[in-house]
C-alpha cells in the first residue's frame, strides 16, 4: 500500500466571525482547541474557543463582549465549509498558570427574552398555532414539520423555553432554539431522513452500544376523564414499531409490560397523539450508543448515519448530540451519541426517506470558502 505522504494528510479548517467580522486568522494564532456541540432536543447548542493568553490580550484589550455574536463555519481544507450556527456568547473563563482564555457561546441567545416567565392561557387551539405564537412573540422564525393536533386548553405559567420544551416532549418533537430560529420539528420525520454516512464499527473510537428490552413495554395506554363530557377518554396502542432483531429462542422484542399514563386529554386524538408519542420515545430507548469518528460538518443532531459491521447492533442509527472538536494541530473529531431507528433486517425504501432532512432544518442553509 502507498504510504500516505504528508500533503495528503486532511487538515480541519473553519471560519469564525465576531459581529460579522472575520477573525479567524487572530483566532488560529492562539487557538488551543475549537468545540461546537448540538443537541436534538431539550439543551441549547454551545461553542466553546480556548485560547493561549500567554501576552494577555485575550483578558484586556481583546477581551470579547457579553451577548455579542459568533458565526462558526467548519470543514476540511479544499471542501466547502458548512455553516453550523451563530451564538452569542455567554461567558469568559480564564485560566492560569499556563494562561488560557475560553469564550462560552450559546445557540439559544441571551439577547431574547426566551427565559422570562409568561402566565398565560391558549384555548381551542392546535400545537402548531401554539408554536407560530410564541415564534412570534419572540421575533423568531418558526422551522419544522408540526401536525395540527387538536388542543382544548393550555396554561402556560413558565418561560417560553421552559413551556415548549415540556410540549415538544409530550407530543415527541424536536425542540430548540438556534440563532433567530425556533425548531419545532416532528423527531417520527427525522427519522425518516436518508443516512448521511456509513461508519465501519472497526473505523471508530470510544464505542459504547447498549441493547435492552426491559423498559420497552409491550403497550402504551393514555387515559384521562373529561369532565365536559363526563366519560373516559382512553387511547390504547400495541407496540409493533420496536426496532430490533428478535431472540432466536423466544422473537421478544419487548418486556411484558404495559405502560399507563394518565394525562389531560380531551379528545381521542390528542390521546392517540399523546399515547404515539410515548411508545416512539421509549422504543428510541431500546438500542443506544456513542462512539467517536472523524470529523464531519454533517453529522449534527437530526441526522442519520448508517453504522455497518455491527453485526445484530448494526442499522441506522439518529444522531441525538455531537460534539466537534477542532484543535491547534489540525485535527477534527466528533464524539456522537445516537439512537438505533432501524436495524439491517428493515428495510427503508427511497420513498419514506429523505436525504439530509436535519440539516435542511437545523442548519444555516448557507457554505462558504475560506
Amino acid at each position: 500500500m502507498d504510504a500516505i505522504t504528508p500533503a495528503q494528510v486532511p487538515e480541519a479548517r473553519f471560519v469564525l466571525t465576531y459581529q460579522q467580522r472575520n477573525i479567524t486568522r487572530n483566532i488560529s494564532e492562539h487557538l488551543i482547541s475549537l468545540t461546537y456541540q448540538d443537541f436534538l432536543s431539550g439543551e441549547a447548542d454551545n461553542l466553546d474557543v480556548e485560547l493561549e493568553d500567554s501576552e494577555g490580550k485575550w483578558r484586556d484589550a481583546w477581551y470579547p463582549g457579553h451577548g455579542d455574536t459568533l458565526v462558526l463555519s467548519i470543514g476540511w481544507t479544499g471542501q466547502p465549509l458548512r455553516t453550523v450556527g451563530r451564538f452569542e456568547i455567554d461567558g469568559i473563563e480564564l485560566r492560569c498558570p499556563p494562561s488560557t482564555i475560553t469564550i462560552r457561546a450559546l445557540g439559544t441567545g441571551i439577547n431574547t427574552p426566551l427565559r422570562t416567565p409568561e402566565h398565560k392561557a391558549y384555548e381551542n387551539t392546535t400545537l402548531d398555532a401554539v408554536a407560530k405564537q410564541v415564534a412570534a412573540r419572540q421575533g423568531l422564525v418558526l422551522v419544522g414539520s408540526i401536525e395540527p393536533i387538536k388542543l382544548d386548553r393550555l396554561t402556560q405559567q413558565e418561560s417560553d423555553l421552559v413551556f415548549l420544551r415540556k410540549l415538544a416532549e409530550e407530543y415527541d418533537y424536536a425542540f430548540k432554539v438556534t440563532g433567530n430560529k425556533m425548531v419545532f420539528h416532528a423527531i417520527s420525520e427525522l427519522a425518516r431522513g436518508a443516512p448521511v454516512a456509513t461508519q465501519v464499527l472497526g473505523d471508530l473510537a470510544n464505542v459504547n452500544l447498549r441493547d435492552q428490552i426491559r423498559d420497552i413495554p409491550k403497550a402504551v395506554k393514555v387515559k384521562h376523564k373529561d369532565p365536559s363530557q363526563k366519560k373516559l377518554v382512553a387511547y390504547d396502542i400495541v407496540n409493533g414499531e420496536t426496532v430490533a432483531v428478535p431472540s432466536s429462542a423466544s422473537k421478544t422484542t419487548t418486556s411484558g409490560d404495559t405502560k399507563k399514563k394518565r394525562k389531560r386529554t380531551a379528545s381521542a386524538e390528542e390521546a392517540k397523539a399523546k399515547a404515539k408519542a410515548e411508545l416512539a420515545r421509549t422504543n428510541r430507548e431500546r438500542t443506544k450508543g456513542s462512539w467517536t469518528a472523524m470529523g464531519r460538518p454533517n453529522l449534527v443532531s437530526g441526522n442519520i448515519v448508517t453504522l455497518a459491521a455491527a453485526g445484530k447492533l448494526g442499522g441506522n442509527y439518529l444522531i441525538t448530540s455531537a460534539r466537534h472538536e477542532m484543535t491547534r494541530a489540525g485535527g477534527y473529531i466528533v464524539d456522537m451519541e445516537a439512537c438505533r431507528i432501524s436495524a439491517p433486517s428493515i428495510s427503508m425504501t427511497l420513498e419514506n426517506t429523505k436525504p439530509d432532512l436535519a440539516l435542511s432544518t437545523y442548519g444555516i442553509e448557507r457554505e462558504v470558502v475560506a
